[in-house]
């Protein structure tokens, strides 16, 4: 919820239209008892609310008597009042009247039951005079009965009678119908266009809250540790991905249905509740049973939903691989290897949503047939109450109680379909706050002071590194000290730990054991971001970013004017084929800058670092081959931006190693010589084999 209540704006009225759209989607069920009153019933709506008042006012039930139906009484006529249990506090019972005696006449007028409502409904006299004969037909003394006064509800609803047409006949009775539907449908028409907003107002709530914690995510994965994405990039992806859009089908479905179908069950539970309190509660008995199936089916689909986003970033990388090496594949023929290995991860993908959608198949029908046993039973009890000869629940009820039992249980359906797909949305919440909730590299920064900008020396001492998940270290117990202004060269093998030592420095990685300092400064007590604004960067794989050549070369300092950026790329010797481009400075470059050749990339990143102008310099050479001619460019922009620096180069050219003041030899995460090159080859058997193997025909 914590992105969902900054858009507020929109949710405070989304929750009216839900509201109005609950209330309308009531007052539609509810018009079902008029409407069979008015068709099915003698006694039609204004003499079921003129019952109503007067059951209210004078605390009993009437019924009307049916001779077929009720027990045959001699001398009674069909259609006459007859009085079911009474309150204690009751005029009527106060007057000596009980359950089962007939009302035959009103202050000496007979009147059969439904004028008889009527007059006990609309009186204003003080007190009447009843004339009655007992449950067996006898006659009794005439009795003054008290008149009670109306109370606020049945004023109100005789006030509201009083709007509508009333009468028995044919044409009355369709003039009531017309006016009652009239309602109805300004009713529907008003709930659905509430229903509109409604949805329309949530799936905006929803975008907005999706774009922020994506924004959110990735503001922080910038900020994280660089660990972090040595073995999971792809499952990174996947999270913003597939990850996210399950949490938006997931609000969508939480505010569209987990909200609002409760609501609209509130409606049906009250009108069921007035009418019959003892089926409305044996109704509701199921509730509990489906709230115990609904949690134990979510458990079990979170679960799945978890392994299976996993298995997509699994997936994400099989295919990332793939598509980048798709040279590599066709070269050698491998389409069906490949095709193998993502098809291994797709059958765990399947088994995972095999069992997810087992699991939600399984709990609608589970739900539905829990609720035709328990409507079957209410049925069942109403009927058997609606055929006792004393029954007095009519036709219009018994069809209203069973509309309600219907629009009652048609949300618990619904929720039954909708709570796993929610369960799905929750295991992809966990995972995406497992991400958002970790610890950032900037974290760990408060507090800390600046680092200076002399940096006259810096100094390994004792250092070592070992990866997570590694077996052995990857640098270990190395010790240097570089000067201001020094050039320090790094040779060795594959794998020796060049790339990793120099990673060390801008605090890509914090040693294991041992420290860096910087003007004798330990850079684990210096804030990241001041320490990493004294270093420029090349690293092997030139990095192009999708943008314009103007914005590449502005990566370092997006302040920079076009005048400083265009004196970098000159000095970079890269204005000559940039002004080739179809829009110069800002064209904008593909993908990892795959429109330009591996020397122009070089020198573009050159540049990048030339504008940056930082006092430290990190470069590590590529490994690639380029033209001769990019080759000597790229070797006269390295001396421009070697230029009154202090600079790590890990060398694999000649050239670069005869410009260092000092060659450092690494092997298996070690320094096993420090010298310049002449001394180097007479003192270094593993130089003397690197020179010989590497260097000695690019000298030649």
């Amino acid at each position: 919820m914590r992105y969902v209540w900054p858009h507020r704006k929109f949710l405070y009225p989304a929750v009216i239209c839900i509201f109005l759209m609950v209330v309308t989607y009531s007052a539609s069920i509810g018009s079902i008892l008029p409407v069979l009153k008015v068709l099915v019933e003698d006694e039609g709506l204004h003499g079921s609310v003129n019952k109503y008042i007067a059951e209210d006012r004078f605390g009993c039930t009437f019924i009307t008597y049916n001779s077929a139906r009720d027990r045959e009484v001699r001398d009674i006529e069909d259609r006459t009042a007859q009085i079911r249990r009474p309150k204690p506090d009751s005029p009527l019972y106060e007057a000596s009247l009980r359950g089962g005696d007939f009302i035959v006449a009103l202050n000496g007028t007979p009147l059969k039951a439904l004028d008889l409502f009527k007059e006990l409904a609309s009186s204003e006299q003080e007190s009447l005079e009843i004339t009655y004969r007992s449950a067996d037909g006898e006659w009794r003394e005439p009795v003054q009965v008290q008149v009670p006064p109306l109370t606020q509800k049945t004023a109100l609803a005789r006030s509201v009678i009083g709007m509508i047409p009333g009468g028995q006949s044919k044409q009355e009775r369709m003039r009531t119908l017309l006016v009652i539907l009239g309602l109805l449908i300004v009713v529907v028409v008003v709930g659905n266009a509430a229903r509109f907003m409604a949805e329309y107002l949530t799936v905006i709530i929803n975008t907005l809250s999706i774009l922020d914690m994506r924004r959110h995510m990735y503001t922080h994965v910038l900020r994280l540790p660089l660990d972090r994405f040595s073995d999971n990039t792809s499952d990174t992806m996947s999270r913003f991905v597939q990850d996210t859009n399950d949490i938006f089908r997931g609000l969508n479905n939480f505010f569209q249905i987990f909200v609002t179908e409760p609501f609209k069950a509130i409606g049906p539970i009250t009108i069921a509740f007035l009418l019959d309190w003892q089926f409305t509660l044996f109704l509701l008995l199921g509730t509990p049973l489906a709230a115990i199936l609904f949690r134990k089916i979510g458990k079990m689909v979170r679960r799945a939903n978890r392994r299976m986003l996993v298995q997509f970033g699994q997936m994400l990388s099989r295919l990332e691989s793939t598509l980048n090496g798709m040279r590599v594949v066709k070269a050698y023929m491998r389409e069906n290897y490949e095709r193998r290995r993502l098809f291994q991860v797709d059958r765990i993908i399947l088994k995972q949503q095999a069992r997810m959608g087992m699991l939600e198949a399984l709990s609608s029908p589970v739900i539905e047939t829990g609720a035709f046993l328990i409507g079957a039973a209410v049925i069942y009890f109403i009927a058997n109450r609606m055929l006792d000869e004393s029954g007095d629940t009519g036709v219009a009820r018994f069809v209203t109680l069973l509309v309600c039992m219907g629009a009652i249980f048609d949300p618990v359906r619904k929720l039954s379909n909708v709570y796993p797909k929610l369960q799905r949305a929750n295991a992809a919440a966990e995972r995406i706050f497992e991400l958002i909730d970790s610890e950032s590299e900037y974290d760990q920064d408060a507090g800390k002071p600046d680092l200076p900008t002399i940096c006259n020396s810096i100094e390994f001492d004792q250092v070592t590194f070992r990866y997570p998940k590694a077996d052995r270290p990857a640098v270990s117990e190395v010790s240097l000290s570089v000067r201001k202004n020094e050039i320090i060269a790094l040779v060795g093998p594959n794998g020796s730990g060049k790339t990793t030592l120099l990673s060390l420095l801008p605090r890509f990685y914090n040693p294991t054991a041992g420290r860096i300092l910087i003007d004798g400064l330990d850079i684990r007590d210096i804030s990241i971001r001041s320490l990493r604004k004294h270093f420029g960067l090349i690293t092997q794989e030139s990095v192009i970013f999708p943008d314009s050549v103007r914005a590449n070369i502005a990566y370092g300092r997006p302040d920079a004017s076009d005048e400083e950026i265009k004196a970098a790329a000159r000095r970079a010797f890269a204005e000559e084929f940039i002004l080739q481009l179809p829009d110069g400075y800002d064209t904008v470059l593909g993908e990892h800058g795959a429109t330009l050749s591996g020397g122009q990339r070089q020198r573009l990143a050159i540049a990048r670092a030339i504008l940056r102008d930082a006092p430290i310099l990190i470069f590590d050479e590529a490994t690639s081959q380029v033209d001769p001619e990019s080759e000597m460019k790229i070797q006269q922009a390295l001396e421009t931006i070697l230029e009154n620096r202090t600079a790590f180069i890990i060398a694999h050219r000649y050239a670069t190693i005869s410009g260092a003041d000092r060659i450092v030899v690494m092997d298996e995460g070690k320094i096993v010589a420090v010298g310049a090159h002449k001394q180097l080859l007479e003192s270094c058997p593993l130089y003397r084999r690197l020179y010989e193997t590497q260097f000695r025909n690019e000298e030649g």
